[in-house]
């Protein structure tokens, strides 16, 4: 488990993001860390929202041929990933859960969903960089 590789999905996540592919998540929390992290994007939450499941993937379908499904690590997460991603081959599209899967894959250990995974970060950065600045993130207290 390394700050670097997961820094390089969160680098792949952003690149993604500008590149105008949506990002189904969640919640508010999810969302809130992952602009944390510097991702801006089409974040579409899925839980709490007025729509059913299948018309949030046939409204995330019609602005990108591939989305990005980044639910939680838990089994609700997993069932819900599952289900985006039928609903989104449905509609003719391509769900990507390749970054979940390597997010997972690094912290899986760790944390169990989105919202904890800046906490993560921050905490995966000091560990590498106790003194100082990596470069990717500025710390205050830093010389």
């Amino acid at each position: 488990m390394s700050f670097r590789q997961l820094l390089s999905v969160i680098e792949e996540l952003q690149d993604c993001a500008e590149r105008g592919m949506p990002i189904l998540i969640e919640g508010k929390k999810d969302e809130e860390a992952l602009k944390n992290l510097g991702i801006n994007g089409d974040f579409i939450k899925v839980s709490g929202s007025p729509h059913k499941l299948f018309e949030i993937t046939e409204m995330a379908t019609k602005s990108s041929s591939k989305i990005i499904i980044l639910t939680d690590f838990d089994k609700k997460g997993n069932e819900l990933a599952k289900k985006l991603s039928e609903d989104i081959q449905g509609f003719g599209s391509h769900p990507d859960l390749q970054i979940r899967r390597k997010i997972m894959g690094i912290t899986h250990k760790y944390i169990k969903d989105i919202e904890s995974l800046e906490r993560h970060m921050r905490q995966l950065e000091l560990e590498e960089c106790p003194y100082g600045v990596t470069g990717n993130y500025y710390h205050p207290d830093s010389p």
